[in-house]
């Protein structure tokens, strides 16, 4: 991040505004009950900038819950890719470190060896507008993630921005970012002690965590003990099988595949949408179930966020924005798991 300006809160309204005459924009919106969603946001004085978490992540601007992937004529056997405008620009704006950390993840995930031609071609054509977080989410440890609550990636994104009291600092991470400076009025250039006061911000949004996790040898202890009594006892009493941690999930990619055709059988259409491993039949292979059992599927969650994803991809699956537990109906925390691990681990009663 080479350049660096400051903004007023106006002016960043202003250029938002601007951005979305050629081009829809997404952002935190204020609904009923108090409750942020992102959405398209219309006008820019409808953004919540202050707001600490929204149910689902942005991501879904990204990699849709529902996609249509193409449809074929079946008469004359001719099919198209379903683009709709998957191939316009369009902007995430305000989005937290977590779950521009999360999109990151995706980006390993989708566009590694083998691209996903359709999860690209809406990543490409979006520009990722970071809005770092001044204070911890009741439920959020990306502290202890590595995610935030200020941004911690290098590329991958496009601006950067932090809040201070009258305005904001403005950082860009790409080339399709900094060439936003020309189209934004009033920036003023950064100066050594507005870094300073960055810092200051920052440390003190770290001091604001309560919820913490010990990730050193994580890991290693989780797939040594995948016999712990904690799968089984939190399933039978807690777990509902609901899904819901993964539905709200920012890094959930798992996706099912489902093919339409009308009763007049002049066309079929081929869609994705987004699957879980909570789901009973989402182990269902030929041969029966490999994860029949309510306390497997939990383990599952937990070893493959805390766990196997590091070795997959190369990075912890959990960001710490603490989704899963906030909208689990019976308040599971993975988190408290996997800490019951460690101490028994420390009192020599797990591997």
């Amino acid at each position: 991040m080479s350049e660096a300006y400051i903004i007023s809160h106006q002016n960043l309204l202003a250029w938002v505004g601007e951005l979305a005459k050629d081009r829809p924009v997404f952002g935190p919106v204020e609904k009923r009950r108090r409750q942020v969603v992102f959405e398209q946001a219309s006008d820019p004085a409808s953004l919540a900038l202050d707001y600490r978490s929204t149910m689902l992540a942005p991501r879904r601007f990204i990699y849709p819950a529902r996609q249509t992937l193409f449809q074929m004529d079946l008469k004359t056997g001719d099919h198209r890719t379903v683009s709709g405008d998957e191939s316009a620009e369009r902007v995430i704006f305000a989005v937290h470190p977590c779950d521009m950390h999360a999109i990151s993840v995706l980006d390993r995930i989708f566009l590694g060896g083998l691209q996903d031609v359709y999860y690209a071609r809406l990543r490409q054509s979006t520009l990722t507008v970071v809005l770092n977080c001044n204070q911890a989410c009741d439920s959020g440890f990306c502290d202890s993630m590595g995610t935030g609550p200020f941004l911690q990636l290098e590329c991958g994104f496009d601006v950067v921005l932090t809040a201070r009291t009258d305005d904001y600092l403005m950082e860009f991470g790409s080339k399709q970012g900094q060439r936003q400076a020309k189209r934004i009025k009033g920036l003023k250039k950064a100066s050594g002690g507005d870094f300073a006061e960055k810092r200051q911000i920052e440390a003190a949004a770290r001091a604001s965590f309560t919820k913490r996790l010990d990730t050193g040898g994580l890991p290693q202890l989780l797939m040594r003990n995948l016999d712990h009594p904690v799968y089984k006892a939190t399933a039978e009493a807690r777990c509902l099988g609901c899904t819901n941690c993964t539905m709200v999930c920012p890094t959930c990619y798992c996706y099912n595949i489902e093919d339409r055709t009308p009763y007049d059988l002049k066309a079929a259409a081929r869609s994705r949408y987004w699957d879980s491993c909570q789901e009973l039949n989402f182990a269902k292979v030929h041969e029966g179930n490999f994860r029949s059992s309510r306390q497997a599927r939990l383990r599952q969650f937990v070893t493959h966020k805390l766990a196997t994803w590091i070795e997959q991809y190369g990075c912890f699956g959990c960001i710490g924005c603490g989704r899963c537990m906030i909208w689990c109906p019976t308040k599971i925390d993975l988190t408290e798991m996997a800490k019951e691990i460690q101490r028994d681990a420390a009192a020599g009663r797990a591997r």
